[in-house]
């Protein structure tokens, strides 16, 4: 236990360690003599020390108990129970005691079993879980906060060293210690290194990731705290495709675009997945770019073409053929993002757009480039019905083109008859070809 005798303080601690077998006159034949392969010794020893184990009479069982240590470690069931009592009694006499120097000593000699524990146990053949003698021994540091203030700054790395043992087992109370400990050395970098260990390792553990998003908030409070950092990381590793990424992000959101270039043939040759054409397709078609963008998007649909990621690029795909006035392919695509995800709103919304798009370009506005809001009125009720997110948006056009629809004159003119079937197919509208309802 490298941290025990590094003052002077600790030099003391370490000499009364040593002296403890030497004031201790109950139990020393007991303890300092030859072990016994006789079972009777050995249930004698175990029962002289449990006895009195039992009672909080530490300093009468610890020589026994030593003993037992020494030469049948596992007794009676092959396990570290004997360690973990040990410790225990180090303890009881610890806190026992009026003397700091004795009570710092008697904790040292429980930290010290903490260490050799482990080691000792697999040498005799034992089974021994390492995870709960690291776990436990940061619990102790961390209980005895005020007898061991100078060993606090070990707490941290030592519940660190248990999420390394079992990411899955360590709860995550220990896991925000670990976060506060090196923010609170001022080790950002460290601390999102190990968020990044603890996101892969409990993504599936929704009370630890809601915590590590809490984190990453406070620790960058601002886009450009966050891309400082992650330039700084990208200095020291400077193939990392995640990093590259998450820094094309933030450039495209702040608008750094010089930046965004320069930086996104690094990310096109560290990696060249799905994520990365999306990423600087979205790139291109916000830089007016349109072809460039369908064909990224599409290349990264020949990587990936699950539901969650269809209707994402259908969608672009659909607002770059908008782009490019291309109207009826706009909604081809458009559809083909409602067949990954029926209740995609935006997609519903885009469609309706669509329809105001044409009437405001046929220009001649009649009755019957009136009647084409009847249309995009039906896409703004699926959207509001279907999709919450964007129910208020829908809601809002909705009220905006009912004064835009067939007046009642219109309707008389026209014989138009409230709920029966209107094909709008004609004109510069022939492209649509769907059939609404008078309203």
């Amino acid at each position: 236990m490298h941290h025990l005798y590094q003052s002077k303080h600790l030099q003391k601690s370490g000499l009364l360690v040593l002296a403890l077998s030497f004031t201790l006159s109950i139990g020393a034949r007991a303890q300092d003599g030859p072990c016994s392969d006789d079972a009777n010794d050995i249930r004698t020893a175990y029962s002289l020390y449990y006895e009195d184990y039992k009672n909080e009479n530490w300093e009468t069982s610890l020589p026994y108990l030593k003993w037992i240590i020494r030469c049948s470690p596992g007794f009676p069931n092959n396990s570290d129970r004997n360690y973990e009592r040990l410790v225990e009694v180090f303890e009881g006499m610890g806190m026992g005691s009026d003397d700091p120097d004795m009570q710092r000593t008697y904790l040292d000699s429980a930290l010290y079993v903490f260490d050799t524990a482990v080691s000792n146990l697999q040498d005799v053949g034992i089974e021994v879980n390492e995870y709960e003698w690291v776990f436990e021994k940061g619990r102790f540091l961390q209980g005895h906060s005020e007898e061991l203030p100078d060993l606090q700054s070990e707490v941290g790395a030592t519940y660190r060293r248990a999420f390394e043992l079992d990411s899955e087992r360590i709860q995550g109370y220990y896991i925000n210690y670990v976060i506060l400990d090196l923010v609170q050395q001022d080790d950002k970098g460290a601390a999102v290194d190990f968020m990044d260990e603890v996101e892969e390792a409990r993504s599936e553990d929704a009370e630890v990731m809601a915590m590590i998003t809490d984190w990453r908030g406070r620790l960058f409070t601002s886009p450009e705290e966050r891309i400082g950092f992650l330039e700084t990381q990208l200095e020291k590793k400077p193939d990392d495709a995640d990093l590259i990424a998450e820094l094309v992000e933030l450039y495209m959101d702040e608008g750094y675009r010089d930046e965004v270039y320069d930086l996104a043939p690094r990310l096109m040759e560290s990696d060249p997945s799905a994520r990365t054409f999306r990423l600087i397709a979205k790139m291109r078609l916000e830089d007016g770019q349109a072809d460039e963008a369908i064909s990224l998007y599409e290349k990264s649909l020949t990587m990936d073409s699950g539901p969650g990621a269809a209707k994402e690029v259908y969608f672009n795909i659909g607002i770059a053929h908008q782009q490019e006035g291309r109207l009826s392919r706009a909604r081809t695509a458009f559809r083909q993002a409602l067949s990954a995800d029926p209740n995609y709103g935006a997609a519903l919304l885009a469609i309706g757009d669509l329809y105001m798009t044409a009437v405001q370009g046929c220009g001649s506005f009649e009755r019957e480039d009136r009647a084409v809001y009847w249309l995009a009125a039906d896409y703004f009720d699926r959207a509001a019905s279907r999709d919450p997110s964007v129910s208020s948006q829908a809601r809002q056009r909705l009220n905006s083109i009912r004064r835009l629809m067939p007046t009642a004159e219109d309707k008389f003119f026209k014989s138009w008859t409230a709920g029966d079937s209107y094909t709008v197919n004609y004109g510069c509208y022939a492209w649509m070809g769907e059939t609404t309802r008078v309203r």
